[in-house]
């Protein structure tokens, strides 16, 4: 190359650099994260919720804490913060299957119920799920049993691990795990990758894992609605119909 330089000036040389060596194409800026804007009132993403068995008491605490609201054009907005300061939100249709992460959102903020229980009861526990719905199912289903489990219910936003990740680094207390993923061949590939990937990080080696999907259905979402419904068949089936019904 440095003969063929000195003999042709260096014009041969310039011409195959300038054909070898792609233009850059310039990046587009990240676009800045911002809430949707909320509607007048909650109504229709309460009814919504509501109509998939979610318990009262559970949307308003997510309400009260700031993690859920209705988007001016109608869809349940779940939020995940980094402190007091939003970071992640993604939008759910209450009248159609509208699934979308808001732009800007950082994955590694992802939504999260935190425990009920006052003092740091179950701050070292921590339930993952696939979607905000079965975070608020999960919830629902112990109220109902009335089983006094508590602990963070962590929302992936589907399967990847950069929530996971992102929560794990914020709460270095956390020494219990359960893998709520859904019962299906995506829920289960994701939940055997996950386990291999926390086993393999010496930060996480002392936690204890447990494998728990939903027990009916395919998501946590599936059985919350199958208890609602094994309840009102029970109630009709211990109905006398002399008995007066209030």
């Amino acid at each position: 190359m440095d003969a063929v330089q000195s003999l042709t000036g260096g014009s041969v040389l310039s011409s195959y650099q300038e054909q070898s060596t792609p233009q850059a194409k310039p990046s587009k800026p990240a676009k800045p994260f911002k809430l949707p804007p909320p509607n007048k009132n909650n109504d229709l993403a309460i009814s919504y919720l509501r109509g998939r068995g979610i318990g009262k008491d559970v949307i308003n605490r997510c309400i009260k804490l700031g993690i859920l609201y209705e988007s001016v054009k109608h869809r349940c907005v779940f939020v995940g913060k980094d402190g007091d300061t939003p970071k992640f939100a993604c939008e759910r249709g209450t009248t159609d299957d509208w699934k979308k992460d808001v732009a800007g959102s950082s994955k590694r903020f992802s939504f999260v119920l935190p425990p009920v229980g006052p003092d740091g009861h179950g701050a070292n526990t921590l339930a993952v799920f696939e979607s905000p719905a079965d975070a608020l199912a999960h919830q629902t289903i112990h109220d109902i049993g009335q089983t006094g489990w508590d602990g963070h219910r962590l929302s992936l936003g589907g399967i990847s691990s950069v929530a996971l990740n992102g929560f794990l680094e914020r709460h270095p207390t956390i020494t219990n795990i359960q893998l709520c993923l859904d019962a299906d061949v995506v829920g289960k590939e994701a939940t055997g990758r996950i386990i291999r990937e926390l086993f393999s990080d010496k930060r996480y080696s002392h936690m204890k894992i447990t494998i728990a999907p939903p027990p009916i259905g395919k998501d946590y979402a599936d059985t919350l609605q199958a208890i609602r419904q094994l309840n009102i068949d029970k109630s009709k089936s211990n109905h006398r119909p002399h008995e007066a019904v209030f």
